[in-house]
């Protein structure tokens, strides 16, 4: 053989081989690339509220709307929602005095700002539809959580739940009278007795009177307390 068929027979071989190993190189596949699935970001809703504070008025003026006396410590606060200020005035009061206070809520009252005055129920009452609200009795440095609820804005829906209005204590300033029995001050239950004076039945010759006897009450009187506070919202 001579060498020009050497050469087509090692081409031949060779490109054997080419073909044999096109034949065993794996198939690359065209993969799609990936596809992105945005989330549909859904934007909620913040309602901002307008902070809105309570001043006390009287019987002093109170930018917290806080009172103390020889007999109670009392704050006030209010009540915001979206739909506005509730018609229900939260309140603290703690016993500062010695003796144990009682809150007389029959005897307590709240004159809106539209003039007109009406009962009032406590929370209990307000919760359980009772008519009206029991004496509560707050023990010497005692604490009571509640409030004042005007039987003018409490009505009840279809499922006989409790609903207050709202956007009544904003229109203007509104008076709420508070009455609590209470012992009666040590410095007032005894009054000191009348001078010495002149007069008939009197004993000695001087005509000098005999001392009276100081007139007292005795210890346990009891007397009713009125505060008149009244507010304003901001």
């Amino acid at each position: 053989m001579n060498d020009l068929g050497k050469i087509a027979v090692v081409a031949g071989i060779l490109g054997a081989l080419l073909i044999f190993g096109l034949l065993l190189a794996p198939v690359e596949t065209e993969t799609s690339a990936p596809v992105v699935v945005q989330e549909e970001v859904v934007v909620q809703e913040v309602t901002v509220l307008q902070d809105r504070t309570l001043e006390m008025l009287d019987p002093i003026y109170s930018e917290k709307a806080v009172f103390q006396d020889d007999t109670i410590r009392i704050a006030f606060d209010v009540m915001q929602t979206e739909a506005g200020i509730e018609s229900r005035l939260p309140f603290w009061v703690h016993n500062v005095s010695d003796d144990v206070i009682n809150i007389l809520w029959e005897r307590c009252s709240l004159q809106l700002p539209c003039g007109t005055t009406v009962k009032i129920v406590n929370e209990e009452a307000y919760a359980y539809d009772t008519p009206v609200s029991e004496i509560i009795s707050i023990a010497p440095a005692g604490d009571l959580f509640d409030a004042f609820i005007p039987v003018s804005e409490l009505s009840w829906n279809d499922e006989w739940e409790p609903v207050l209005t709202s956007g009544v204590f904003d229109e203007g300033t509104f008076t709420l009278v508070l009455a609590i029995e209470r012992a009666v001050p040590i410095e007032r239950v005894c009054t000191p007795p009348m001078a010495d004076r002149k007069e008939e039945g009197c004993d000695g010759e001087h005509g000098m009177q005999k001392p009276e006897l100081a007139k007292c009450e005795g210890k346990g009187a009891r007397e009713i307390a009125y505060y008149t506070f009244r507010f304003v919202i901001r």
